[in-house]
């Protein structure tokens, strides 16, 4: 019979096909156990800790509980058992999920691909490897029975952590061994693979929970549990075993954040950070972080003995001092993060505070309010007086009052009095002049990127940010006016000392410089005596700035405060909103402030903020803000842009007035 070309094409292929897996078969081996943890560095290249694999323990796939695997084939790769390592059905369906979603949030790797990558492959990211990637998987095959293959990748893949294969995972984890594994267990470790870092419970406990759902109804659908096991299991609490303070030695919070990007977008592997040997050169300063962390933990400390009984609060079965608090200092004219601390331990809480709390800073706020006044008619002698005002709203009508004894100063104050003593009353009659857009718009561009409402009670703090946020849009006012990106790595390098990536500084210009520097005189009142936060100038001396804030009912207190090189804020409050701290921030995250500072500067000579061209100084009627008159009571001298420095005689005491005053005494 003659052989047709059709099958003579068909044969082809297939020898060719044989060739390229003889080929793959000679030069296959696996890689050797890479264990070279990566370093993470300081600015300064002091080591700050270098990341441990968990180990492995391989385990036979009868001695795992049976419902691990059904779990992790459900999750990874549902047409595991009938693909031959490659599933074109499954690439379609990831593709279009992802474009649905439009972002990637399905892989189209099958199991056996993942194993190849681990056994054979390099971390590199290119087509090449792709490819061999998906030859290897055949290769797979052909070699071993599916249920090999699944064992071999159960007992490789990262969990997070620094645990590879089920086991070890199952005691990092749950403190128990992989066949001792419930059914909701089972789920939340097979739901880890996508994203270790992401879905970790010691780190996001919701998306952990959302996720062990999402694997559940796989497993329902695929027929390996029922729909009542699968809400059983739903209900199921998670009891963690805890990381038992092996993860990292200084800055916790700080590496552990850094580690999450790392993994989250730019090496979106794991598995690097613990076996790739990286080198992560980090902006944290080592010397800044201890005084960031002593002069924190004193004044936590002294807050936590004064009421004993509220110490604690239970969460996932751990008791959590209380309150709670955070840090952040960043260099102003680059953004780098400096010092970073998100909890008092992060054994006890790996919550990160400092940048995933979103919390109301009070009037820690009014600086961007301010800021947008003196760019729009006001300056720092403008007077307002502080008394009774209703303003209508959608809501109804708004009367703002005064925290302490009095509701009112019941008097004129200058715009920088207002701010120095943090007057509510005239900080909302601003805002409501302005337009409570324009001052959210300033927020914004200087820093803020949580979602503000603009409303005349934003200028109160009243919407919810992080302290990290607060840092950041600080910064164009120590600077001269430029927002600045913050910034936490300065280069990863490779094992071998080659640049994966670099990361650059990033800064615009959003105020006047003027402005920067008129609003930074006015806020270093703040830290003096009639300010709010006096305690600070005793007991760090050299030319600083800053705001308090006390969230309504003295829930939260914060501090914001910077010089000329360094922008710092200070937060504290307990997890649960509903117990106030009962302190002002100008008593409590000032105070941490002051004692970080001074750490921070010790015997440093003093430096002062630039001063830009543009500006005048002059004096004015220290009531009326106006030029003198022989007339005024008493005056002071102001700093004003040159184009709006006042020229008009004083007419509160004007000739005139004096003697309207006199004959209304009479």
């Amino acid at each position: 019979m003659p052989i047709g070309p059709a099958i003579v094409r068909r044969n082809a292929k297939i020898i060719l096909v044989i060739l390229v897996l003889l080929i793959l078969t000679i030069r296959v081996a696996p890689i050797p156990g890479r264990s070279q943890g990566s370093i993470f560095y300081d600015r300064n290249g002091r080591i700050l800790t270098v990341t441990t694999s968990a180990g492995k323990i391989p385990v036979p796939i009868g001695q795992m509980s049976k419902y691990l695997p059904e779990a992790v084939v459900a999750i990874e790769d549902q047409r595991f058992y009938v693909h031959f390592g490659i599933d074109p059905v499954g690439l379609v369906r990831a593709l279009v999920t992802n474009i649905r979603a439009g972002r990637i949030v399905e892989g189209g790797s099958t199991i056996t691909q993942q194993l190849a990558k681990n056994m054979f492959l390099t971390p590199e990211r290119s087509i090449d490897r792709k490819l061999k990637e998906a030859m290897l998987a055949v290769y797979l095959e052909m070699k071993f029975g599916k249920r090999a293959i699944l064992e071999k990748y159960l007992n490789t893949v990262y969990f997070g952590h620094g645990a590879y294969g089920v086991e070890m995972a199952s005691r990092v984890y749950f403190g128990k061994g992989a066949k001792d594994l419930t059914l909701a267990e089972s789920a939340m470790l097979a739901g880890l693979i996508r994203g270790p870092y992401y879905y970790s419970p010691y780190r996001n406990i919701k998306a952990a929970m959302a996720r062990r759902a999402m694997v559940l109804n796989r497993m329902v659908a695929m027929g390996y549990i029922s729909p009542i096991e699968a809400a059983e299991a739903a209900r199921e609490p998670i009891r963690l075993a805890g990381l038992e303070g092996r993860e990292y030695r200084q800055a916790p919070y700080f590496v552990d954040y850094v580690m999450q990007q790392l993994a989250d977008r730019y090496l979106n592997d794991g598995d690097l950070l613990y076996n790739g040997g990286l080198q992560i050169h980090t902006t944290l300063d080592v010397n800044i972080q201890v005084a960031a962390e002593e002069a924190f933990h004193e004044i936590i400390g002294e807050l936590a003995k004064v009421s004993p009984a509220k110490q604690g609060s239970a969460q996932g079965g751990t008791l959590i001092t209380q309150p709670q608090g955070a840090l952040v200092a960043i260099e102003p004219q680059t953004g780098e993060v400096r010092a970073l601390i998100g909890g008092t331990s992060f054994r006890m809480t790996p919550f990160n505070r400092a940048i995933n709390a979103k919390r109301q800073p009070g009037s820690a706020f009014k600086p961007f309010v301010y800021a947008a006044a003196l760019d729009h008619g006001f300056t720092a002698a403008s007077s307002i007086a502080c008394e009774p005002i209703y303003l209508p709203t959608a809501q109804g009508v708004y009367s703002p009052r005064d925290f302490g004894k009095e509701s009112y100063h019941w008097r004129v104050l200058s715009l920088r009095e207002a701010l120095v003593v943090s007057c509510n009353v005239i900080a909302v009659k601003l805002n409501y002049a302005l337009g409570p857009e324009l001052g959210a718009s300033y927020a914004r561009n200087m820093g803020i990127t949580s979602v503000l409402r603009p409303n005349l009670s934003l200028v109160l703090g009243t919407s919810e940010v992080s302290p990290l946020e607060m840092a950041v849009a600080y910064c164009p006012l120590a600077n001269g006016g430029y927002a600045v990106k913050p910034k936490f790595m300065n280069s990863i390098l490779s094992s071998t000392g080659g640049v994966i990536r670099t990361f650059a500084t990033r800064k615009w210009k959003v105020l006047d410089p003027r402005t920067s520097y008129i609003l930074t005189d006015m806020l270093k009142g703040v830290l003096k005596r009639g300010g709010t936060a006096p305690d600070v100038s005793r007991i760090f001396s050299h030319p600083a700035a800053g705001k308090t804030g006390s969230s309504q009912n003295f829930t939260d207190a914060w501090f914001v405060g910077y010089t000329p090189d360094l922008v710092a804020a200070v937060y504290i409050g307990h997890d649960d909103p509903a117990t106030p701290v009962a302190r002002p921030g100008g008593a409590t995250a000032a105070l941490i402030w002051a004692r970080f500072m001074q750490r921070v500067y010790g015997n440093a000579s003093p430096r002062d903020f630039t001063e830009p061209s543009g500006l005048v100084r002059r004096e004015v009627c220290g009531t009326s803000g106006m030029s003198p008159t022989p007339f005024c009571p008493w005056t002071r001298q102001e700093v004003f842009k040159a184009e709006t420095a006042p020229d008009t005689p004083c007419t509160w005491h004007s000739p005139g007035a004096v003697m309207k005053g006199m004959n209304k005494a009479r």
